[in-house]
């Protein structure tokens, strides 16, 4: 009080105001720098609260899934146990193609298989698109693909979900002792051919040999079929197609025990994957599957089936899906063309390879890619040289000899069932002009005689064939000036437009 009455005689009641609210802003000031001293210290001491968040492991945020059994032989109850016994909340889906039987050797309804679910897949008339699509039954952010007859700890599936593998790539991980194989896929839509080759590193197209895989959840939902048989192939087709790599890693599961013990189960299981490779590749079109070490497997027609595409009407089914003749179908025509040169060469007949044919042999030494047939010129006054010719039908070898019902050309085909084709065209020689005896084709004319005379050698389909003269100016008379220019350039559409 007595401070007070003393700053009072020294100060005006206005000055001692302004010190007061002076003091409290000082106070407030000082207050504030050091809250923010403080805070400063710490965040050298500590992380932000992001860094902070525990690492989520992949066992936290993964459904197991399992796709590749024989519902006749398999582990799965016990595969499925020791899941639950390392990892007793993760969720456990097992996609079965139809209502498995023998049923599994466990009981959904037991409280420890609680997270258990057995789907089938096979088509019921009052289910919904829902109940039928695996990935309904898939809540989580990433997915664990795994074959039969496996074996868990916890640890082994300890990966970290934010790895930088497992951000960019599916990882694959070899069961026991088996050794993975890295692989490139070449799908080759224009020629119907799928291709694998092997490759040096972790990065991968596919992988062969029994392994897991996990996979986001994110990434099957934009595949057409991501559980399609055979499984995993159909599995790679999809995701090589959209250019996404598959991360070899050098980490194991361990195996289980052995199933399809016997030659008998072996053989049944190889004859069903078998049927489904065969399926697939009808499905998506494939004609050729070149492996690894060079071999070539086919899937399209033989001499005992069909060719691949419907009778032509102007333009061929094939063209206008923007592919060229199956490679089967180019094959057998092939196999045609050398059995009718050798043919009428034998019987002293004067041929040569004719229009398309002979393009085909000037631009790439072979049938062109998307020629539905192949082309052989001969003399009319040569004909009865051939018995063949004449008389028609199979010959010793297969291949069947018809004369065309309208005009007067000859048509040998693959086999009574395989119809692919080489047509033997007739040209009668008059004045020096060679002119078609009797039939009539888009782009076939006469030609001066001269192109004949003599005959050359050409390489065509893996031999030498007769053929003019003078191939390209030949060709400019057939077909238009600059025509080997315009196939190299245009294509199907110089024939097709």
């Amino acid at each position: 009080m007595k401070l007070f009455n003393l700053l009072l005689g020294r100060f005006t009641v206005s000055k001692l105001v302004a010190l007061t609210l002076t003091a409290v802003f000082m106070y407030g000031f000082c207050q504030m720098l050091h809250s923010r001293m403080r805070a400063m210290q710490q965040a050298e001491i500590h992380p932000p609260s992001t860094h902070l968040r525990p690492v989520r492991h992949l066992s936290k945020v993964t459904t197991v899934v399992f796709r590749q059994f024989e519902e006749f032989e398999n582990d799965i109850a016990d595969s499925v146990q020791t899941l639950v016994t390392a990892l007793p909340n993760i969720p456990i889906v097992i996609l079965c193609q139809s209502k498995q039987y023998p049923p599994f050797q466990f009981s959904v309804s037991n409280e420890t298989l609680r997270n258990v679910r057995v789907v089938s897949l096979e088509l019921k008339l009052d289910a919904s698109p829902r109940d039928l699509n695996p990935l309904t039954h898939i809540l989580t952010e990433y997915v664990m693909i795994v074959p039969d007859s496996i074996r868990v700890t916890r640890r082994s599936l300890q990966i970290p979900s934010n790895s930088k593998e497992l951000k960019n790539h599916p990882i694959a991980i070899g069961v026991g002792n088996s050794r993975l194989v890295c692989q490139q896929v070449t799908w080759n839509y224009a020629d119907w051919t799928l291709q694998y080759t092997k490759e040096a590193g972790k990065l991968c197209d596919a992988v062969s040999g029994q392994h897991a895989l996990i996979i986001k959840t994110s990434l099957l939902q934009s595949l057409p079929q991501p559980f399609a048989f055979p499984f995993p192939e159909a599995l790679y087709l999809q995701t090589a197609v959209k250019n996404v790599k598959i991360f070899m890693s050098d980490g194991k599961i361990g195996a289980g025990r052995s199933v399809l013990k016997t030659p008998a189960s072996k053989q049944k299981v190889s004859r069903r994957m078998r049927d489904y490779r065969v399926a697939l590749y009808k499905q998506l079109g494939v004609k050729a599957v070149i492996r690894e070490d060079g071999r070539v497997q086919w899937y399209g027609c033989k001499r005992e089936t069909q060719r691949c595409f419907p009778p032509v009407q102007g333009t061929p089914s094939y063209v206008l899906a923007g592919r060229n003749l199956p490679p089967c179908c180019r094959r057998n025509i092939r196999r045609t063309a050398a059995h009718v040169l050798r043919s009428l060469l034998q019987a002293g007949a004067r041929c040569w390879l004719e229009t398309t044919s002979l393009l085909g042999a000037v631009t790439q030494g072979d049938i062109l890619p998307w020629a539905e047939y192949a082309e052989i010129g001969i003399h009319a006054s040569d004909l009865t040289r051939v018995s063949w010719l004449q008389r028609g039908g199979a010959d010793a070898d297969g291949f069947v000899w018809e004369r065309a019902t309208k005009g007067h050309y000859y048509r040998v085909a693959y086999s009574a069932t395989n119809r692919v084709y080489v047509l033997v065209l007739p040209f009668t020689a008059k004045n020096g002009t060679m002119w078609p005896a009797d039939w009539v084709m888009a782009h076939q004319r006469e030609f001066p005689e001269r192109h004949l005379h003599p005959l050359a050698q050409i390489q065509f389909a893996g031999r030498q064939a007769p053929a003019p003269n003078d191939a390209r100016a030949f060709l400019d008379l057939k077909l238009g000036i600059g025509a080997v220019e315009k196939c190299n350039k245009i294509g199907a559409k110089l024939l097709y437009p």
